[in-house]
C-alpha cells in the first residue's frame, strides 16, 4: 500500500498467520515434555549456576516503576482487583469510624 509520499506502507497483520499455528500444533504435540535424566540434569545446572543470586531485579526508582506498571497493561478496567478491595477495605474503616462515633454521641 502506497501513502501520499508514495511510500510503502505495510499493513499490521490482523491475526496469528493459521499456518505458523498449526506448525506451533505439531510442534508441542512432538514434545512430551522431560524425562527423569532430563529433568535430574536441569536440576543439577540450576544448582551448578545458581542463577537466583544474579537475578536482582530492578534497582533504579524508574525500573522499580516500570515493573508495577506491568501488571496494569493487560488489565480489562480502570482499576485492578487489588486496588478494588484495598479501596473497599477503606470505605469499611470509614464506615466503622462513623458507626463507633455515632454510638458514643447517642449514650
Amino acid at each position: 500500500m502506497r501513502n501520499a509520499n508514495t511510500e510503502v506502507v505495510s499493513k499490521a497483520p490482523v491475526g496469528p498467520n493459521p499456518k505458523r499455528v498449526v506448525a506451533g500444533r505439531l510442534n508441542r504435540g512432538k514434545r512430551k515434555g522431560l524425562t527423569p535424566e532430563g529433568r535430574e540434569r536441569l536440576r543439577r545446572a540450576a544448582h551448578d549456576n545458581k542463577p537466583w543470586l544474579f537475578s536482582t531485579g530492578p534497582l533504579t526508582p524508574a525500573g522499580k516503576a516500570t515493573a508495577a506498571a506491568n501488571g496494569k497493561k493487560r488489565q480489562s478496567g480502570l482499576v485492578s482487583a487489588r486496588e478494588l478491595r484495598a479501596d473497599l477495605q477503606k470505605l469499611r474503616v470509614m464506615l466503622k469510624d462513623m458507626a463507633e462515633t455515632r454510638r458514643s454521641v447517642e449514650c
